[in-house]
């Protein structure tokens, strides 16, 4: 019913009515298949759906568009024999190119997240029938109730426009006629900012590219860790540590009128939110939304790499601006300002504490280009997003950051590695390397160094409101094991080090890397202080840009 009343309801939508469900799944396929744009099938909930099955096959075996908007129950209906209930979650199985579930309408849900959802599907059907499941909680005839006053700029505009929320494109090679729609948006903005987000390609290319686009248009980047871009970076329009500043609560420059995200989502979660407040565009080739705000204006499906090769080319030339003179001053006083406060803090401060932000950085610095550098989920990533040197030796870096799961590091590691020819190197948590153990005989084969932060359990959680939970936080999210690795090092033929300074530190991981051997240098730390040198460095560094940089 919701359904059907909001098509009816929409002056632009074309209805047509059948009794057989059959019959119009049927209809929407020979749509499709005339015109390569997708119909919609629109259903009610209960075995309807399955009367359209063979036309979603058929669909699916000749890459015809179509799009299958099915009414559902809501989740708490489901398995407990409630009228016309059963389970239509994934029902069509692999003859649909995408499933996805919309949650009942709620206040507590932004009408952008339904509008995102739309607009993937619709470019998601273009190969083949998509089904888009939609749940619904009584009363489910339509009510009239104002829309809600508080909507965002960018809502009213599309609310009031004739286009979609998110503009959908797809370019396979990329040429100028891919690239307007970036090329638009970028001659009429002043402060661009361009974040390099996860991404596969050359990080040297990338960085020139990215570099280029940032001169003929006045714009600074941001590279994630994974980047490939962010370790060895030698560009002077790069904001190191821009995500450190903003989890700060620094003030920073004013506000970029137009980000460019290549690439997939970055590590930084202050960083995430940050750009998703701004016009947003997405450039990367993977098959997905990567809007975990729904907020991107443009997703231009196609090589991130090949797009900004394209945009600093001779068109990008041409409409060179320079940018905003007062953002550029701007922009170059945050970049000095965190570069001060990261040779401080990690440079030319005497350090007596081996803290794990302190070993991410030296880590960083120490890095040959001759290794492959994989870096665990949970703190392992952040801390080396947040301290890492960007001048150090560039390195290709791996993590498993798709669903960000600790288990398998080692073992991906020494793929990695192994695939481009270079000497693995892994930044691990203890919790990690207990998912992994058995892989440790791969380090071996590999002559891997790794280091493991052994805080005693799971030390990303004490970064969360829970630790104030103290009954429950220590045994069933702090998790404490109690273990060391010496005797698992051993075991495994590995060389064992516990440096307890710097300087120690620094000691073990040059002989590790001047022997061919094998080695786990494990630095043990304590949770609580990990918490609090996190605190202390984003407080300098909120002091240090509060002050333009002075000391």
């Amino acid at each position: 019913m919701p359904l059907i009343a909001a098509a009816a309801a929409h002056s632009k939508a074309t209805l047509t009515m059948h009794v057989d469900e059959r019959g119009t799944a049927f209809r929407t396929l020979g749509f499709g298949r005339a015109t390569g744009r997708p119909a919609v099938w629109i259903t009610t909930s209960g075995t309807a759906l399955a009367n359209g099955y063979p036309a979603i096959v058929e669909a699916s075996m000749e890459r015809v568009p179509m799009l299958l908007l099915t009414a559902d129950r809501p989740p708490e209906l489901r398995d407990t024999d409630a009228n016309q209930t059963i389970r239509q979650d994934h029902m069509f199985g692999r003859y649909v190119t995408w499933f996805t579930e919309l949650a009942p309408p709620s206040s507590d849900l932004p009408a952008e997240v339904a509008l995102t959802t739309i607009d993937q599907a619709i470019a998601r059907s273009v190969d083949g029938p998509v089904h888009v499941n939609c749940l619904f909680r009584e009363p489910l005839a339509p009510t009239v109730e104002p829309f809600d006053s508080t909507m965002s700029e960018r809502l009213s505009t599309w609310m009031n426009g004739h286009h979609p929320f998110t503009d959908y494109r797809k370019a396979s090679s990329v040429n100028r006629e891919d690239v307007d729609p970036l090329l638009e948006r970028l001659r009429s903005s002043r402060r661009p900012l361009f974040i390099l987000g996860r991404l596969r390609s050359d990080g040297e290319r990338l960085e020139k590219a990215v570099h280029e686009l940032c001169k003929a248009t006045g714009g600074w980047f941001v590279a994630d860790i994974g980047s490939q871009v962010r370790l060895g970076s030698q560009s002077d329009r790069h904001l190191v540590h821009f995500d450190a500043l903003l989890s700060s609560e620094a003030p920073h420059a004013p506000e970029p009128d137009l980000v460019i995200l290549f690439g997939a989502s970055p590590v930084g979660k202050r960083l995430n939110a940050y750009i998703a407040s701004k016009r947003l565009c997405v450039v990367d080739d993977r098959l997905r939304r990567i809007d975990p705000h729904h907020s991107a204006e443009l997703r231009l499906e196609a090589s991130p790499l090949e797009v900004l090769e394209e945009l600093t080319g001779e068109i990008i030339q041409s409409i060179a601006s320079g940018g905003d003179e007062s953002w550029m001053e701007a922009m170059r006083g945050v970049r000095e300002a965190t570069l001060a406060w990261s040779e401080t803090e990690f440079g030319t401060q005497p350090a007596e504490k081996l803290t794990e932000q302190r070993t991410a950085r030296i880590l960083s610095e120490r890095l040959q280009s001759s290794m492959a550098l994989t870096v665990a989920s949970s703190n392992s990533i952040r801390h080396m997003d947040f301290c890492a040197s960007a001048n150090g030796a560039r390195v290709a870096l791996s993590c498993n950051r798709g669903a960000s799961g600790i288990d398998g590091t080692i073992a991906t590691a020494i793929g990695f590695a192994e695939a481009r020819e270079e000497r693995p190197v892994i930044l691990i948590g203890d919790l990690a390397l207990l998912h992994d153990l058995n892989s440790l005989m791969l380090c071996r084969q590999a002559g891997a160094i790794i280091v493991v932060v052994n805080n005693d359990g799971g030390g990303i959680f004490s970064y969360l409101p829970v630790r104030e939970f103290t009954d429950v936080f220590e045994p069933y999210f702090g998790t404490p094991h109690g273990m060391s690795f010496e005797h698992v090092a051993r075991q495994f033929g590995l060389e064992h080090e516990a440096p307890d300074s710097p300087g120690t530190f620094c000691i073990a991981l040059d002989a590790a890397i001047e022997s061919s051997g094998a080695s786990l240098i494990e630095v043990v730390t304590d949770r609580t202080e990990n918490l609090e040198e996190q605190r202390r460095l984003l407080r300098t560094l909120r002091e240090r840009v509060g002050s333009g940089g002075s000391e």
